[in-house]
């Protein structure tokens, strides 16, 4: 496995794994129903990925499995983690953890001793098996979608 910087050329398939892992991994938060999923999904468009993988301040990776992109993930210096996702094909072959150590090096690296992140209830265990603690009490997102505060000491 290749984690690597990612790119404006790998936006369009960057934009299919965040789509697939969103509609067919975190059923558990949107639960098929439209009025959630629909928005969750309205801005993953291959331009909005091309603006984000641009902006200042943080950093977009993806990992690589055999030249095919099987996650991505982003964190930024003040918000910390902003997403991490994995491709259905690839879950529980260690790329989110993969993806996780490289975010948190790179946290480490911009002199922060904390990561913050907000998870789904599906990636929620997840982050517990990695080291992540509750921060604050969950959040409820689009109209009946609760979030979870984490964090993590670096």
């Amino acid at each position: 496995m290749l984690i690597r910087v990612a790119t404006a050329e790998d936006a369009a398939e960057i934009c299919t794994v965040l789509r697939r892992s969103i509609t067919e991994l975190c059923v558990a938060d949107h639960q098929n129903n439209p009025q959630i999923l629909n928005p969750w999904l309205a801005n993953k468009t291959p331009d909005n990925l091309r603006e984000w993988i641009a902006r200042e301040g943080q950093v977009y990776l993806v990992a690589e499995i055999d030249g095919q992109i099987t996650g991505i993930a982003a964190v930024s210096a003040t918000d910390g983690i902003l997403l991490n996702y994995v491709s259905p094909d690839y879950q529980r072959r260690g790329v989110s953890k993969a993806l996780m150590a490289a975010l948190e090096s790179w946290l480490k690296e911009q002199g922060r001793v904390v990561c913050h992140l907000t998870s789904t209830a599906t990636a929620r265990q997840f982050y517990e098996t990695i080291g992540y603690l509750p921060d604050g009490e969950p959040v409820m997102r689009r109209s009946s979608m609760l979030t979870f505060p984490m964090k993590k000491l670096l």
